[in-house]
């Protein structure tokens, strides 16, 4: 918003939609909050960490800088939710799902898009929002586990469907990479959850359950 450009009647008007798209963003959170817990919960993980991504967090001291880029203050535009790790004798599987509420950057990435120039992102309608669950699996002796979430954002966050990475036969990894549109019921999410579930039983060896 230049406000060097408008007049005090046009920047009253602008601040009502900002007003209005900080409410709808509240909205909006609290449904991935929401989202993230019930599958969660679904998939009997025990842990519920959360990690800030395609810009830097605020420090924790509150220390800021002029220098800080304005997504670093939005949280909820592209967001990692950690459930944890579940195991069985010899093999270890860990989940994250990664909310991703804008695509418009990552489609346009390979033509020259910069993440703090947002006229270089695609339109608005021409991108998506995206959830995106990623499964790493390996073994406790094999140690190797890649945890390279912003990657995995950068790669699958224009893709849709199911993607297996094989780095060894030791450890696998399964990305899910669905539109946020499609989590519109409980019965629907609980549609797509099966088919993860079933994926990765079947293509990382892994041992996941739904809780009913």
């Amino acid at each position: 918003m230049a406000t060097s450009q408008l007049n005090e009647e046009q920047l009253k008007d602008a601040l009502c939609e900002v007003r209005k798209a900080h409410r709808l963003v509240y909205e909006y959170q609290r449904r991935m909050q929401d989202l993230s817990w019930f599958i969660r919960n679904k998939l009997g993980f025990n842990e519920y960490k959360g990690f800030k991504k395609f810009s830097a967090p605020l420090s924790s001291r509150n220390t800021i800088s002029v220098d800080n880029w304005s997504w670093d203050w939005i949280y909820s535009y592209v967001y990692e939710y950690y459930m944890g790790e579940q195991s069985e004798k010899d093999y270890c599987w860990k989940v994250s799902i990664f909310q991703v509420s804008d695509t418009g950057f990552y489609k346009n990435r390979g033509n020259g898009a910069r993440q703090t120039k947002i006229n270089t992102f695609a339109d608005v309608k021409e991108s998506d929002s995206k959830v995106i669950f990623y499964l790493s699996a390996a073994t406790k002796s094999a140690k190797e586990y890649d945890w390279d979430t912003d990657n995995i954002i950068k790669e699958y966050a224009i893709q849709d469907g199911f993607f297996k990475i094989e780095n060894t036969p030791k450890h696998i990894q399964i990305v899910y990479s669905v539109p946020l549109s499609k989590f519109v019921s409980e019965e629907a999410i609980m549609l797509i959850l099966r088919d993860f579930v079933q994926y990765c039983n079947k293509n990382a060896g892994v041992n996941l359950k739904i809780q009913e």
